[in-house]
C-alpha cells in the first residue's frame, strides 16, 4: 500500500473512531433517560458494538503504526481445533434462533430474536472469513 493510501486510510479510521466515541456517549445518555427495557437493551447493544468497533479500528491503526498483524499457519494450527469446535456451537445456536423465531407471534420478541439470529450469523461469517485467511 502506498504511503498516500495508508495516510488517507488512517485519517478515515481515526475520524470514524471519533464518531464511535460519540456513539458511546449518546447511547449512554439515552439509557440514562429512559426506563423502557427494550430501548435500554437496544442502546446497550449499540453501545457495546461501538466499543468493539473502536477496538477493531485501533487494531487497524496499530497494525500500521506499531506492529505487523500477520499470523503463520503454524501459529493458527496450534489452536485451530478450538475454533472449529466453537464454529459448530455457532451453527447450533443459529438453528436454535431460527426455531425460536418460528415459535413466536409477539413482534417485540421477534425483533429481539431477529437481532440475536443476525448476530450469530455474523459470528459464523467472522469464523468463515478467518478460515479463508488461514488457508491463504
Amino acid at each position: 500500500m502506498s504511503e498516500q493510501k495508508k495516510d488517507k486510510l488512517l485519517k478515515v479510521i481515526k475520524a470514524w473512531q471519533h464518531i464511535e466515541d460519540e456513539a458511546v456517549k449518546s447511547t449512554t445518555e439515552i439509557i440514562r433517560n429512559t426506563t423502557n427495557p427494550l430501548v435500554q437493551i437496544v442502546m446497550e447493544i449499540i453501545r457495546q458494538d461501538s466499543v468493539m468497533h473502536r477496538r477493531v479500528q485501533q487494531l487497524i491503526v496499530d497494525s500500521f503504526e506499531k506492529y505487523d498483524m500477520n499470523m503463520s499457519k503454524e501459529e493458527l494450527d496450534d489452536f485451530w481445533h478450538l475454533i472449529e469446535e466453537h464454529d459448530e456451537m455457532e451453527h447450533k445456536v443459529i438453528e436454535l434462533a431460527k426455531d425460536a423465531k418460528k415459535e413466536t407471534d409477539n413482534e417485540y420478541i421477534d425483533y429481539l430474536l431477529e437481532y440475536l439470529l443476525h448476530d450469530e450469523e455474523k459470528h459464523d461469517k467472522l469464523l468463515a472469513n478467518l478460515t479463508k485467511l488461514k488457508n491463504k
